[in-house]
C-alpha cells in the first residue's frame, strides 16, 4: 500500500482548500472537531440501512443505483423514485447520489431534470463512458455532453464507472461534481485478465517497446496504476494518482472512492487524498469493530462489577 511519506503535500493543501463537511450549527458551544473531515457515504437504497449510520453522525450523504432499488425491494421505476424521494429527503442538505436508468442524451437529461426536483442535494450519478458497448450505434462521448448539459443547468453530478485518470479529467473538465473511481473492480479486472507469463497489471498496462507498436501492447491505465505494485492496491493507486492531478491543476472537482472490497481500503484511501468514500452500507456497519475492542469491553464490563451494590 502507499505510505503516509509517499503522498505529495500538495494533497494536503488541496483538502485543506475544500469546503467544511461538518457544519457546526449556529448557537453551538463545542465546535465539531472534524469538520474538514472527508465525506462518508452509505451506499445503498435501503432506509433502514441508511437511518441507523445517519443517526450515529458517521455518514453524511448517499450513493445508490438502480441495482441497489431493486436490492432494497423497489419492483418499479415509479416505487423505486419514491424510495429516493423518501432518502433525499432524510439526508437533507446531504448529497445524494441518483443514477440514470435512460442511455440516450437527451433522455438521460430530462430524467436527470426530473431527480433533480427531488431536492437541492440530489446529484445525477452518470456513467462517464460505455455507451457504445451498451450500443453500438451510440455517441461514445454521450456521458461527458450529458455531464456538461447538467452542468450547465446548475444540476450536481457524479461522473461514475471512472478507471483512469483520464477519464476523471475529462468529466471534471465537463463539468462533473464528483468522479467516482471503481478501485475494487480493477483488481478484480487484473486478477481475471492478466496473462500470468507476463508482468503483473499487463491486462492494463503493458508495452512490448518504446514505440507501443507490438499487438499485445496495452494503455488502459497508467504503469503507475497497474503495474507499480500489488494488484489488490491497483485501485487505491488510481486515487492516489487523480488526486495528484487534481491537486497539480486546481480542480475542485471532489474524488469519490467507490468499490470497495474490505474495511482495510477505507484509510488507504484516505492516506491517498480521497474526498469521499462511498462504502456499501453492510461493510460500513463493522468497519469500526476491532477484537482488541471487544476484549477490552469485556474487561471494562468484568471490572465494573466490583462497584455493584
Amino acid at each position: 500500500m502507499l505510505k503516509p511519506d509517499q503522498i505529495p503535500a500538495h494533497i494536503g493543501a488541496r483538502r485543506a482548500s475544500m469546503p467544511i463537511n461538518n457544519v457546526t450549527k449556529e448557537g453551538k458551544a463545542l465546535k465539531h472537531p472534524a469538520a474538514k473531515a472527508p465525506k462518508i457515504f452509505a451506499d445503498t437504497g435501503t432506509i433502514a440501512e441508511i437511518r441507523p449510520l445517519w443517526e450515529a453522525g458517521i455518514i453524511n450523504g448517499v450513493t445508490t443505483n438502480p441495482t441497489l432499488m431493486k436490492r432494497a425491494g423497489a419492483t418499479s421505476w415509479g416505487m423505486a423514485k419514491e424510495m429516493m424521494q423518501e432518502i433525499v429527503s432524510l439526508m437533507a442538505p446531504h448529497p445524494v447520489s441518483l443514477e440514470l436508468t435512460e442511455l440516450e442524451a437527451d433522455k438521460m437529461i430530462i430524467q436527470a431534470e426530473e431527480l433533480a426536483s427531488f431536492g437541492d442535494n440530489v446529484v445525477i450519478k452518470v456513467p462517464v463512458g460505455g455507451y457504445e458497448a451498451a450500443n453500438p450505434n451510440s455517441d461514445r462521448h454521450t456521458g461527458l455532453k450529458v455531464l456538461h448539459a447538467l452542468w450547465q443547468r446548475d444540476i450536481q453530478t457524479n461522473a461514475t464507472l471512472i478507471f483512469n485518470t483520464t477519464q476523471a479529467l475529462f468529466a471534471a473538465q465537463a463539468g462533473a461534481s464528483y468522479v467516482s473511481p471503481f478501485l475494487g473492480r480493477l483488481a478484480d479486472y487484473m486478477y481475471k485478465n492478466d496473462q500470468v507469463e507476463m508482468p503483473a497489471g499487463n491486462a492494463l498496462y503493458y508495452l512490448e517497446d518504446h514505440k507501443g507498436g507490438k499487438e499485445n501492447s496495452r494503455q488502459h491505465n497508467t504503469a503507475y496504476v497497474a503495474a507499480s505494485g500489488n494488484r489488490m492496491d491497483a485501485g487505491i493507486r488510481l486515487i492516489h494518482e487523480i488526486a495528484v492531478v487534481f491537486a497539480n491543476y486546481d480542480i475542485t472537482t471532489e474524488v469519490l472512492a467507490a468499490s470497495f472490497r474490505n474495511g482495510v481500503q477505507i484509510p488507504e484511501c484516505l492516506l491517498c487524498g480521497a474526498d469521499i468514500l462511498t462504502i456499501p452500507a453492510p461493510l460500513l456497519m463493522g468497519v469500526a469493530d476491532h477484537p482488541l475492542t471487544d476484549d477490552g469491553m469485556k474487561a471494562f464490563i468484568e471490572d465494573s462489577k466490583a462497584f455493584e451494590s
